[in-house]
């Protein structure tokens, strides 16, 4: 976990200004929705900052869809693939079995349902006093997401100035 705050702490120096840029506009907006700011990263690739709005984070980090979301949630819970399989095409019929076949030979880093949990992060952390951000990172081979307190701008901005 330490090794994991560490790597975020130098991706986040490293992409100071889109932090910045991202955070002036999280505290300009007045209520949450699917439209607030968050920032996402990726240590891969032309394009390594991107702000955006949280609603839109599926465009840009390969996931799964909704209807295999039960298949991942009984891969968490470590139940095997075979089963979970078998219990998910028993459940939902050919409806899993064409978002199954849509994703052979692919490799989604997350679920729906870790979208999900990517906007409702963002929602308690608007809803902090000071408001804290959404910061998503895209590693490559798994994605992270974290909350980032915007006053640490204000103060960081504060320390230069001095």
């Amino acid at each position: 976990m330490d090794d994991l705050r560490t790597r975020h702490e130098q991706l986040l120096e490293s992409h100071h200004g889109a932090l910045r840029e991202a955070a002036e506009q999280l505290l300009a907006q007045a209520t949450w929705s699917l439209g607030t700011t968050a920032l996402l990263l990726t240590t891969q690739g032309p394009e390594r900052s991107r702000v955006m709005a949280v609603g839109d984070l599926g465009r840009w980090i390969d996931h799964l869809g909704p209807d295999l979301d039960s298949f991942v949630r009984l891969r968490r819970q470590g139940v095997g693939t075979e089963e979970a399989y078998a219990r998910c095409h028993e459940m939902e019929g050919d409806t899993f079995l064409r978002a199954w076949q849509a994703i052979q030979g692919s490799h989604p880093l997350v679920s729906h349902d870790d979208l999900n949990r990517f906007a409702v992060l963002s929602q308690q952390g608007f809803a902090r006093t000071p408001r804290n951000m959404l910061v998503v990172v895209n590693w490559g081979d798994q994605v992270t997401a974290f909350l980032v307190s915007c006053d640490r701008l204000k103060r960081e901005r504060q320390d230069r100035l001095v």
